[in-house]
């Protein structure tokens, strides 16, 4: 492709406008078919734009002309699994590494492909291996959208890159409750003392002090202000704040914008689109608006901005809500949780303060689309059920699963995860079982579903839901809840094993979570015996809901900006 064609691909691009770039390549590839360069930006922007099936055939036809194009083997990987052929796209991922070895790219999308898998020490040790690399910014075969022009801009974004492998790590460490807490915090702190030594050394001052009963300017940062599971839990704050209080600045990390992001913006005093900007400049921006609590709503999850909070751009700085575990940040002043998540005698170690809200520290709000209440019928064989991402479901989930399937004759498991999509994946999970002489035809696994109502009604097939351990549900569990059917819950150490535990005693059903996995066992076999309680159960579930403090936002949001307030009176400005 010739310079002109390429800058005029990219200011599309820049414009978010895939369709028009997308219909531009098209025809350009039309008129120079064995322009592979063309080809490949073509597949690209059919990513982009959900045509997988399009793109998937322009990477098989570019690899036919060429079987050794590691760029279109890793292109492909990348394509495969977004439709969830993971079996398929591991093998892609393999022939790029086998072409290229030094491909980092590769080693990135390869680990996260293994996340999915369940598979998180191999997925931290593609990581490691990809932090020791550097990335090919100016490959337009691979990159289009973080495409680097400049040696300055290389640097920057290779520097961003870097961070984000060792971010990932720590995110499966704590995830999957992986190595003891000690590591988990001195990999944090590492985190820190490499990647937030410039925000350190450029870092902001607070001289100035907070008058009593002056409105707060409350600071908001995420990438997650879309569809996702944590604007499930921050638009309802969003919305309960009291105004005359405080006043809610959102700075926005998000590319894709959807209807979600349009009605925070609207709820939000300020709105600031952070993509494609440093976090020196993001900084500067928080800084001139004055703010004086800043929240970090994503810790070392995708898309993350921590890079900003190292400069320290406001007096008070939390991270809350959108992880789970120690960010190692020395300029991350405070943890927000509560008394369930992080009792007083919590095996965590972090660098912030915690600072524990006397109630439980989300709040949820059930789906408009969510169907009535389904009555399960009389006499039928008891159906366990589990929504969560599989990558939650360590061994200790599928072992004690088939225990509790043992003990209850004529009972099966209903499993619903993405990843069970894929036919490779099914038959894995059924082997699992399998092994442990649980027969398949008593595990049913689905997939993703087209919507949301779809989700929340099947539901409507289970008896009993069963955390997933060591990590639990959240927004399942709250799901499970609002349609009717319990949870048991094991409670673990961490803030990660726990928030189920913090969900069901805020709706007042603490005896469904167990210390151990023998009373997790116990508690699921005593309820699938326990018919007539689960049917009063499920008929006054929602309406129990509803009345609880989970779905209590403005009781939330007065202890949140209390908790605030108390915190600028502790911070050195």
């Amino acid at each position: 492709m010739d310079k002109q064609t390429i800058s005029h691909i990219y200011n599309l691009v820049k414009k978010s406008d895939f369709a028009q770039a997308g219909k531009f390549c098209f025809e350009y590839c039309q008129k120079s078919p064995d322009d592979r360069e063309a080809q490949s930006v073509y597949g690209m922007l059919c990513n982009y734009v959900g045509q997988y099936a399009n793109a998937e055939a322009v990477f098989r036809r570019m690899l036919a002309g060429d079987p050794q194009d590691a760029c279109a083997y890793f292109n492909l990987g990348r394509t495969l699994a977004v439709q969830q052929k993971l079996e398929e796209a591991e093998a892609a991922f393999r022939e790029a590494l086998h072409f290229r070895p030094g491909m980092v790219e590769t080693y990135s999308n390869y680990a996260a492909l293994l996340r999915q898998l369940d598979r998180p020490l191999e997925a931290i040790e593609l990581y490691h291996k990809a932090e020791k690399l550097s990335p090919d910014f100016l490959n337009i075969n691979i990159h289009l959208l973080t495409r680097c022009e400049t040696a300055e801009k290389i640097a920057e974004e290779t520097l961003r890159f870097h961070s984000v492998m060792s971010g990932n790590c720590l995110f499966l460490m704590s995830y999957n409750v992986i190595g003891g807490e000690g590591k988990l915090l001195a990999e944090s702190l590492r985190w820190d003392d490499r990647y937030g030594a410039q925000g350190r050394s450029m870092g902001y001052q607070h001289d100035r002090s907070v008058e009593p009963g002056k409105r707060l300017r409350i600071g908001y940062v995420s990438p997650d202000f879309r569809k996702h599971s944590v604007s499930y839990f921050f638009e309802p704050l969003l919305r309960a704040h009291d105004r005359t209080e405080v006043e809610v600045f959102c700075y926005a990390e998000v590319s894709r914008p959807d209807e979600v992001t349009e009605r925070i913006k609207a709820i939000s005093d300020g709105w600031r689109l952070t993509v494609g900007q440093s976090d020196q400049q993001v900084a500067a921006q928080i800084r001139a608006d004055g703010i004086d609590v800043l929240v970090d709503l994503a810790g070392h999850t995708s898309q993350n901005r921590l890079g900003v909070f190292t400069y320290k751009p406001a007096p008070v700085q939390l991270t809350y809500l959108g992880y789970f575990a120690t960010t190692g940040l020395a300029a991350m002043d405070y943890w927000l949780t509560d008394e369930v998540l992080t009792p007083e005698d919590t095996v965590e170690q972090s660098s912030e303060d915690l600072w524990r809200l006397p109630r439980c520290c989300v709040s949820y709000t059930g789906p408009a689309q969510a169907p009535a209440v389904i009555e399960r019928a009389e006499g039928k064989p008891v159906v366990f059920g589990n929504f969560n991402d599989l990558s939650k479901a360590g061994p200790g989930s599928v072992e004690s699963w088939a225990e509790i399937l043992r003990r209850v004759p004529g009972s099966s498991l209903l499993l619903k995860a993405r990843q069970l999509g894929d036919e490779s994946v099914r038959r894995v999970w059924w082997e699992k079982f399998e092994e442990l002489n649980i027969s398949r035809d008593r595990i049913v696994l689905r997939g993703r579903t087209a919507r949301l109502e779809q989700h929340l009604a099947m539901y409507g097939e289970v008896d009993i839901c069963l955390d997933t351990m060591p990590r639990t549900g959240g927004t399942t569990t709250a799901e499970a809840l609002w349609m009717g059917v319990p949870v048991v819950s094991l409670a673990g150490g961490r803030f990660v094993e726990r928030l189920s535990a913090t969900m069901l005693s805020a709706v007042g059903l603490g005896e469904l979570v167990a210390s151990s996995k023998s009373i997790y066992i116990e508690k699921a076999v005593e309820w699938a015996g326990a018919s007539e309680k689960r049917r009063a159960l499920r008929a006054t579930l929602r309406q129990r809901l509803q009345s609880s403090s989970l779905c209590d936002h403005a009781g939330l949001a007065r202890s949140i900006e209390d908790a605030y307030r108390r915190m600028l009176g502790k911070s050195n400005v």
